[in-house]
């Protein structure tokens, strides 16, 4: 048994014991962490030296202070998140890093936690405030040096930072011979709102706007403050003309919720210049300066506008703009914009009509300068591709009903149709895959519609289609390859699809310096697969010349004849011979 002469720790143990109050001052005392107790409203009534030395005071200048006096949070609010008032069932601990505001003037990052000291009624009546000194990766005190390249008001890179970031940001892109942008963000009219707001409010409202504009930015991007309101934004490995508007509208629309200071709601714009490199410049100071001067020019034109360097991409963005939101709204109003035209498909002996293809046109040709389906890839890109798809499988369902029910013979014919590559997507815009949005169309048969699914959306990847494609062959829809030899196809997947037709551009003749034998090669293959080869976009007689001989029995083009409306197909097909049974 060891004697009690030997235990002097555990003697030392009970002597502290019983005195647990003086142990909780020494403790407090002889941290060398900084330690703060405030009220309930954040009024310091102690601190101990390890907090004096880290904010650079002496203990009796810090009693009755807001303990927000001595550091600036990187977060907005900045105030505390609980009160004496808060409800027992919110958290009553948080941490967050901070710059602790020294008496010299100079900011030290600090890591700050805020315990709450709950009374007999589980209520926060005073905070214990911790302040831990951030370290560097090797251990060494992190002092005020290394925050020389931080912006204190709103935890940002500055310019010093943002200069050598964009050295070697440039160095990286001539190298690797790759493009990279600098927005130029200037807030509008914030010198007025900061005037009248006050400085220390408008300090935490460039927090707040540092933050939203923050959370628009890739972090591989770089958000700087150059000082005042002004911003600046590097996108890198990614400088495009169209990334850089996309980020730029975002950042726009990131400031257009209300900010709030006390019971008043400020609205706050943006002008923001864009320069590219190596477009505009090929160095920082030259590159930064066409981003200002470029958001000057925006400024020109009015609060919350964007400006590139050339004048000349400015327009043509503009322009991309306008007519992306002409499609948008034509997509979404299709009855005002659009109409079905049909295009017949002929045996190339007889001429006689073996089938129809619908066919996209504009009801007011004259306010586009192309035809829709110069489109098609914009509206893809814009995710409106489905939605045009089904006006157009609901007006050809229309149209086939009308010419079944009042025994015309176009309602024995079949109608094909091109289904855009988002179509065979389970996830569609309303979730609806396209075998359940058919069922609601109240068709007895499908027998009659043909859908062509482009040729570039059967790649390696056919597991997403594979299944939707069976469940439309159950519904008794036939279909078809659009663009077979044009685009690759995976040919031991095209074998054990239920393909019953597919496309064959005559165009291809001229395309390549052995078109002909590509149709030829085609049109073979196809009939090997039991799959129908029908050769389109014969538009004059030299193609029609040009693949004369080609096994396919099925042409189609303007030289037999062009998409017309509905209205106009029964007088052509009387005018044309029978339908070919």
């Amino acid at each position: 048994m060891t004697e009690k002469g030997n235990r002097p720790p555990g003697k030392q143990l009970h002597v502290l014991a019983q005195h647990p109050a003086r142990l909780v001052q020494h403790a407090f005392e002889q941290s060398q962490t900084g330690l703060v107790i405030t009220d309930g409203d954040g009024n310091i009534l102690l601190v101990n030296d390890a907090f004096c030395r880290i904010a650079g005071v002496d203990s009796a200048e810090t009693r009755g202070w807001p303990i927000e006096h001595f550091y600036l949070s990187r977060r907005i609010p900045s105030h505390l998140p609980v009160t004496a008032e808060t409800p027992p069932n919110v958290t009553h601990s948080w941490q967050q890093e901070v710059l602790c505001r020294r008496a010299d003037g100079e900011s030290l990052p600090v890591l700050m936690t805020v315990d709450a000291i709950l009374d007999a009624h589980q209520q926060p009546r005073h905070f214990l405030h911790t302040f831990v000194q951030l370290t560097s990766a090797n251990g060494e005190w992190l002092d005020d040096r290394h925050w020389i390249h931080i912006d204190p008001i709103t935890g940002l890179p500055n310019w010093l930072l943002l200069r050598d970031r964009l050295g070697h940001a440039l160095a990286q892109a001539e190298r690797a011979d790759t493009t990279l942008a600098l927005l130029f963000i200037d807030i509008d009219r914030f010198k007025a709102i900061n005037d009248s707001l006050g400085h220390t409010e408008g300090d935490r409202m460039l927090g707040e706007l540092a933050q939203r504009l923050q959370r628009e930015v890739r972090s591989r991007d770089t958000l700087a403050r150059l000082g005042s309101d002004q911003f600046v934004v590097l996108l890198e490995k990614d400088g495009t003309p169209e990334s850089a508007q996309l980020v730029a509208e975002r950042l726009q629309e990131a400031l257009e919720p209300p900010f709030t200071s006390g019971d008043r709601y400020l609205l706050m714009t943006a002008s923001i210049g864009i320069a590219l490199y190596p477009t505009d410049a090929q160095d920082v100071e030259t590159l930064l300066t066409a981003a200002r001067g470029a958001m000057f020019t925006a400024r020109k034109k009015g609060p919350g506008r964007l400006a590139f360097v050339d004048h000349r991409l400015t327009a043509q963005l503009k322009e991309k703009h306008r007519l992306e939101t002409l499609l948008s709204e034509a997509i979404h109003m299709p009855n005002q914009h659009f109409e079905l035209h049909y295009q017949p498909e002929l045996d190339r002996r007889s001429l006689h009509c073996t089938g129809l293809e619908a066919v996209l046109r504009w009801k007011r040709p004259t306010r586009w300068q192309h035809p829709p389906g110069h489109y098609l890839d914009t509206l893809a890109r814009l995710g409106l591709g489905v939605r045009l798809n089904r006006w157009m499988i609901q007006t050809a369902v229309a149209d086939h009903r009308q010419w079944h029910d009042s025994g015309s013979d176009l309602g024995r014919l079949p109608v094909s149709l091109q289904l855009c590559e988002s179509h065979l997507a389970q996830d569609t815009f309303d979730h609806r895959p396209l075998d359940l949005f058919l069922r609601h169309q109240e068709m007895n048969s499908f027998e009659w519609l043909t859908l062509k699914v482009p040729a570039h959306g059967l790649g390696s990847d056919l597991d997403r289609a594979i299944h939707l494609l069976k469940r439309l062959e159950r519904l008794g829809i036939r279909l078809a390859v659009e663009g077979f030899g044009r685009d690759s196809v995976d040919l031991p997947w095209l074998a054990r699809l239920p393909f019953q037709k597919a496309t064959v551009d005559a165009r291809l003749v001229g395309m390549h310096h052995d078109g002909r034998r590509l149709v030829e090669a085609s049109c073979r293959m196809l009939n090997a697969l039991d799959i129908e080869p029908v050769i389109v976009g014969i538009d004059d007689e030299s193609l029609a010349t040009a693949v004369e001989g080609v096994s396919a029995r099925l042409v189609q083009g303007n030289l037999y004849s062009p998409a017309m409306a509905a209205a106009a197909l029964s007088p052509w097909l009387e005018a044309h011979g029978p339908v070919e049974e």
